[in-house]
């Protein structure tokens, strides 16, 4: 068993579990199931280095993102934001 730090990466006071690259080596098949269940980052040299995060929080990520690209596009065009293809033919025609 692998030994994770449950560290405060946010002064909010949310933890992730954290665990060294050579521990992730040596018990990654560990680490794959510890990620199905929260994010674990993995530190070199005491820095973060990457966050492993099941495939379906992923995919909420994701999903969360085109929300907010959504939201950002309408408020673009509530703005008179006029489009990318409108701006290209009027570049074009100058």
């Amino acid at each position: 068993m692998i030994k994770m730090d449950k560290t405060s990466i946010f002064n909010k006071g949310d933890f992730m579990k954290i665990i060294n690259a050579t521990q992730a080596k040596q018990a990654f098949g560990e680490l794959l199931n510890n990620a199905q269940q929260e994010p674990v980052a993995i530190q070199k040299h005491q820095k973060d280095f990457a966050i492993l995060l099941s495939s379906a929080r992923y995919q909420e990520l994701l999903a969360f993102e085109d929300q907010c690209l959504h939201g950002l596009a309408v408020l673009a065009e509530q703005e008179g934001f006029i489009g990318a293809e409108a701006s290209k033919n009027l570049l074009d025609s100058i």
